[in-house]
């Protein structure tokens, strides 16, 4: 206390570190080839992270393997962190220089990302990662994630130029390192069964999702990215606002799902919604019937599962008592099932997350120059509608200040 008033702490998640995350919006992919469509790092990252959590369900129930869920965001969060900084580097001259120059990478990373990272418990964990990889389950999981994303890429690539000089020798390279990962039960079903295919092509689709469509954006963030965004953003609050070790884990599987369902809606946008009276609601319905038919039915239980939690209801506060939903306000939800035990989700708390990405994505637009009524009006919106909030004496509103 301070004068009779509580000091309020500001969050470790700063407009540093939020631009560093933004970044990957902007590097182009493949752009040494003729591409159909335009590849960006934010997308294939988010695709890499779909891909691994839906192999790593595979994992856990074909195979009892307990996956650590912490550490597989942890190491994704890590390479996603590394590929920003080291942005530059070809893929094929980077994993050379690895074999040589592994730890001065590490080096130069963790130098650039420490000012933005070191208050995190896990900094001291990602310099270890990245100089010394374990061969763990996590780590193997990401690996073929990574390479699968890439073919998922590069295969419309091929389809759509496969005459151009050493197309095919790139395709047979990542071919063979998607093979590598045959001992995983998920990887073979991806490439026995055309359901699990069709539902890693259905969230790469959202890929080609633009948001704030009815606007010129740069850089023109996607559906699918968003999501990643708003899954990193509270993964990385929910360290600040002190969350168990469950609630943080869904933090970011709730964010990466939470636009699950633009995939079969596209991204109606807000003004819509609110201007006919009960259409909301009616998209939710629609929603969630073409959820269940597409992708519900054709995935294992525990996926599906998962899934019903993550999106129906997406930012309403809730837990779990054995296998049902229970919904609570924000007090209670923090002072009484804020344990592993009760799987929580504060969505509330995601909701603000949502807009940041949405203000973000507003506010660094108009920075670069491009600009228009609908960004200015939605990032004042937001702004007005965020900066003062608070989370357990933690002033997240302070995240939307420092952005004006």
């Amino acid at each position: 206390m301070k004068g009779g008033y509580k000091v309020l702490k500001k969050p470790n998640l700063n407009t540093s570190l939020l631009r560093k995350i933004f970044i990957a919006a902007s590097i182009r992919r493949w752009n040494d080839q003729a591409t159909p469509v335009e590849f960006v790092e934010l997308d294939k990252q988010a695709h890499k992270i779909v891909i691994a959590y839906i192999l790593a369900k595979i994992e856990e129930k074909e195979r009892n393997i307990q996956i650590d869920w912490e550490k597989l965001i942890e190491y994704f969060c890590f390479e996603f962190f590394a590929r920003v900084v080291l942005t530059d580097i070809k893929p094929p001259v980077f994993y050379t220089l690895q074999k040589t120059y592994r730890n001065q990478l590490a080096d130069f990373v963790i130098n650039d990302m420490q000012e933005d990272l070191k208050a995190y418990p896990f900094f001291e964990d990602m310099k270890q990662y990245l100089k010394n990889p374990p061969n763990c389950i996590e780590n193997q999981i990401l690996k073929a994630a990574h390479f699968y994303a890439s073919k998922w890429e590069f295969d419309i690539i091929y389809h759509f130029a496969p005459f151009m000089y050493d197309v095919q020798n790139i395709k047979n390279i990542i071919d063979k390192e998607v093979e590598s990962h045959y001992h995983l039960s998920g990887i073979q079903k991806i490439i026995l069964f055309n359901d699990y295919k069709e539902l890693i092509t259905m969230f790469g689709q959202l890929r080609f999702q633009k948001r704030w469509s009815q606007t010129p954006r740069v850089p023109p963030t996607s559906v699918l990215g968003h999501t990643l965004i708003v899954a990193i953003c509270g993964y990385l609050l929910s360290y600040d606002i002190h969350t168990c070790k469950q609630m943080r884990i869904n933090h970011f599987l709730c964010g990466l799902f939470h636009d699950l369902p633009e995939i079969l809606t596209r991204d109606i946008i807000s003004p819509i919604k609110r201007s006919v009276r009960g259409l909301d609601e009616q998209i939710k319905l629609i929603e969630e019937e073409a959820v269940t038919q597409k992708i519900l039915k054709i995935v294992p239980d525990n996926i599906a599962e998962d899934i019903k939690y993550f999106t129906q209801n997406e930012f309403s506060n809730r837990y779990k008592i054995e296998c049902f939903t229970k919904s609570a306000n924000a007090k209670e939800l923090l002072e009484h099932y804020d344990s592993d035990e009760y799987s929580p989700i504060y969505g509330e708390f995601l909701k603000v997350c949502d807009l940041l990405s949405a203000f973000l994505e507003a506010k660094i637009s108009i920075a670069h120059g491009i600009s228009s009524n609908e960004l200015i009006d939605g990032a004042d919106n937001i702004y007005e509608k965020c900066k003062n909030i608070q989370i357990r004496n933690v002033d997240i509103g302070a995240i939307f200040r420092d952005f004006i």
